[in-house]
């Protein structure tokens, strides 16, 4: 069973994962970045309402795995990002919509 919380606790925030990350280089915003998913990540694990924003950003993952392979930390970063999404997806209520 994967522990989430403690996978985004071990992000130094390098920055290597966004480098190779397509959405990230695509559209240069920090939360479609794994950095900006992991802390969006950390928000939807936390059982608080949040953004559409952040369901959003974990949504736009490709699940490609390119930021897994190129950190130091070994962060399971795509599995952060699904569960978080599983938790929002069972629980709509949670995510604020934007006005």
């Amino acid at each position: 069973m994967l522990d989430a919380l403690a996978e985004v606790d071990k992000c130094a925030r390098c920055g290597f994962c966004e480098a190779v990350c397509p959405t990230y280089n695509a559209l240069r915003m920090r939360h479609y970045g794994p950095r900006g998913r992991l802390r969006m990540a950390r928000a939807a694990l936390a059982d608080s309402s949040v953004s559409s924003l952040v369901l959003e950003s974990l949504a736009t993952c490709l699940r490609c795995r390119a930021c897994e392979l190129v950190c130091p930390a070994s962060i399971r970063i795509v599995d952060v990002i699904m569960e978080a999404r599983r938790r929002l997806y069972e629980d709509p209520r949670r995510v604020r919509r934007r006005a």
